[in-house]
């Protein structure tokens, strides 16, 4: 097994390293190892009155076990030993003393095994080891441990601090088989337990150090902890300070951060795009696909995502257009749904592979079933399209009525007036289709996309009972009064003409659609000017205008 080198949180103390060498005591506990009985020895543990001094000491020696525990077992009888010495509720400690009677075939490997099930179940609690709700370790190297116990490969590391945590950190790990996958951990107890030992060092101003979790990652990283080291470089990345982010990303990634790595590309990608000549956009480019390729060797499905993309628009050539497909399928076989996703729009549109709709629906529902929400619309907009040549099993009709309901989306809303409209993947009812435009424009009534599709459709729509003339007028109206920019749009005026013309006002409408004629002319939209020539025409007719729609 392999953990990232990560230095100790303190590393102000040093440890005898002759306890490795020392034979190990009887290490079975009186107490059963239930998880009650592990979360009260990590509560006498965080209550002792020289936490600081124990902790410093715990990260070094869980540091020293997993990185003996591929190559050298037998040493991780003493340290796992000395390790519980410390904190009896240690996962690292007990993880060492299983993996040193395993190889000794000792049957004392069970009972450390007991242990380890019951430490994790107080690790775990009711969290789900998201931002939200993440898992509670000790140290940084009980983090990684955990990880490691799933089957999960360490590869990338980073602290964080956010509003569900202080002090967290991410793990990335890398599972036999599938995509990479995440674990947070809430590192807080060690947090306050170090701004508690520097206040004590300062004299009790910690104020005037001003101390907080950025001035922790900021030491750690200065202290050659590859973790921080990360942190640092992508504190310095949100800044656009690249070099420097550079500097620390490099450090971080020499150890295999795959989290480095991706950091790196994207660095790399923002300086091609502002390099002075052609010579440092190269430069710059062989860095974004090294440290891409890098990722990718770790298992990343971002940077073959990434990285596709990219070869896609043709940032490295066109020759290498198809490679970028072929880096999306990678990513897609690890569930990437954006990937996916990416792959639906390719094969729908025949853009770098042959058109094949059929193929694009089933990248849509795929994409969609990994819960990406961007995808569900994309389903229901190709459902649309494509009418009843299209498949349907009725997920997208779940699919969009969970995120109109729970996500209050406007769009959902929007694709089921759509659906029930044509009778698409729904049974056909112009009142619900109604009513579904309805709730769009008053979830968002100042979204002027939003409310233009539905007057547009309940103006024009060549389904007669469908329309909605008065209130298409109403509400193009007063978005059109309180949005001066929709005032400018080309689109949107058209839209409020064709709402007057279906009222009866063709005066107003051949006036607004002059105006919008003007505002492209004006902005050189060549492309909008015949369709709003061909709908001036009908409004001075005296016609209104009718299509399909939606």
């Amino acid at each position: 097994m392999r953990v990232l080198p990560a230095a100790p949180l303190l590393l102000f103390v040093t440890v005898m390293a002759s306890c490795q060498l020392q034979p190990p005591p009887d290490t079975d506990f009186e107490a059963v190892a239930t998880p009650a009985a592990a979360a009260g020895l990590r509560k006498s543990f965080l209550a002792e009155e020289n936490l600081a001094q124990s902790l410093r000491r715990l990260g070094e020696l869980e540091s020293q076990a997993m990185q003996l525990a591929v190559d050298e077992p037998l040493r991780l009888g003493a340290i796992g030993t000395a390790i519980l010495d410390i904190c009896q509720g240690s996962l690292t400690g007990h993880f060492a003393l299983r993996r040193f009677y395993e190889h000794l075939e000792s049957p004392a490997a069970a009972s450390h095994a007991a242990w380890i099930e019951a430490v994790k179940t107080g690790m775990v609690g009711d969290a789900a080891g998201t931002p939200a709700e993440p898992y509670a370790a000790l140290t940084p190297v009980e983090a990684q441990a955990f990880a490691i116990s799933e089957s999960l490969m360490p590869v990338g590391t980073i602290y964080q601090s956010n509003e569900y945590s202080a002090f967290a950190m991410l793990v990335v790990g890398r599972p036999p088989e599938g995509p990479l996958e995440e674990l947070y951990f809430d590192l807080n107890a060690l947090y306050q337990t170090t701004l508690g030992a520097l206040s004590d060092e300062s004299g009790g101003h910690q104020g005037e150090i001003a101390f907080s979790p950025l001035t922790l990652m900021g030491m750690l990283a200065r202290s050659g902890d590859t973790t921080a080291q990360a942190a640092v470089g992508a504190l310095l990345l949100a800044r656009r300070q690249y070099d420097d982010a550079i500097g620390w990303l490099r450090t971080a990634s020499r150890t295999g951060n795959v989290l480095a790595n991706l950091m790196l590309a994207r660095t790399f990608w923002e300086k091609s795009a502002q390099a002075e000549s052609d010579e440092d956009s190269k430069q710059a480019l062989d860095q974004v696909m090294e440290n891409y390729l890098h990722a990718i060797a770790l298992g990343s499905s971002d940077a073959m995502h990434e990285l596709g993309s990219l070869y896609l628009v043709g940032a490295f050539g066109d020759d290498n257009i198809a490679s970028g497909v072929a880096f999306l399928e990678q990513a897609g076989e690890l569930e990437h749904s954006e990937a996916l996703r990416y792959l639906a729009h390719l094969y729908y549109a025949g853009e770098g592979v042959a058109r094949d709709p059929a193929r694009a629906e089933a990248y849509f529902v795929r994409s969609a079933v990994l819960h990406n929400l961007e995808a569900k619309l994309d389903y229901a907009r190709y459902l649309v399209r494509e009418g009843q040549q299209a498949g349907s099993d009725g997920r997208a009709l779940q699919w969009l009525r969970e995120l109109a309901d729970e996500h209050e989306d406007p769009q959902a809303m929007l694709l089921l007036g759509n659906l029930h409209a044509r009778g698409i993947a729904a049974k056909q009812s112009f009142r619900a289709a109604y009513r579904w435009y309805r709730d769009a424009a008053r979830t968002a009534p100042n979204d002027a996309d939003v409310v233009n599709e539905v007057a547009w459709t309940l103006t024009v729509s060549d389904l007669d009972r469908l329309r909605r003339e008065r209130y298409a007028l109403k509400i193009m109206t007063r978005m059109m009064e309180a949005d001066e920019a929709a005032r400018s749009s080309p689109e949107f005026l058209d839209t409020w003409a064709a709402t007057f013309a279906a009222n009866g006002d063709f005066d107003e409408a051949v006036r607004l659609q002059q105006l919008a004629l003007q505002e492209a002319s004006e902005a050189d939209r060549g492309e909008v000017l015949d369709i709003l020539k061909q709908h001036l025409a009908l409004f001075m007719a005296g016609k209104p205008v009718i299509e399909p729609a939606p």
